[in-house]
């Protein structure tokens, strides 16, 4: 099953790098509705998601702690004025993170990925072993982010991809 979680990761960096393609610096902090993440807000959240399914193999993370404060969970929707990597870096430290955790998905063995995972904010959930964090953080929550992009693509006047 991982070498599909592996594809279907590798599938949301190519629509990912689809959907940056024409978005500008200065468009990386606005706010187009109030509440809405910016996309540099995005683009650190998944970045540092990564460093969450590296946790579970005991591997090192591969973003500054100061992302994890201004862009985990909890944080606010916009850009932190104190945290503001940039774009390319950014894009930089999301293909290395999920290229890290995908080999570690591919080589985990199944005793590793039947251990219970450590995140509280989803302890009530489905989603109870570290094999199941690390598929979700994979494909699901990369996808729900995504999906905000491609919304934020259409406010910003762009044409949809598919």
């Amino acid at each position: 099953m991982s070498t599909q979680l592996v594809v279907l990761n590798q599938f949301n960096r190519e629509h990912l790098n689809s959907l940056m393609t024409d978005i500008h610096n200065n468009e990386l902090d606005l706010q187009l509705q109030p509440g809405f993440h910016s996309v540099r807000w995005i683009l650190s959240h998944i970045a540092i998601a990564a460093d969450y399914g590296l946790k579970q193999f005991s591997l090192p993370f591969v973003c500054p702690l100061s992302w994890h404060a201004a862009y985990g969970p909890g944080s606010e929707a916009g850009t932190a004025d104190s945290v503001k990597p940039e774009r390319d870096e950014l894009m930089d430290v999301i293909e290395k993170g999920y290229s890290v955790l995908c080999q570690a998905m591919e080589s985990a063995s199944p005793e590793l990925l039947m251990e219970p995972h450590e995140v509280e904010l989803l302890r009530a959930t489905a989603i109870k072993t570290k094999g199941d964090l690390v598929s979700h953080i994979l494909t699901t929550h990369f996808a729900i982010h995504l999906g905000q992009l491609s919304a934020l693509r259409r406010l910003l006047g762009r044409h949809p991809l598919f």
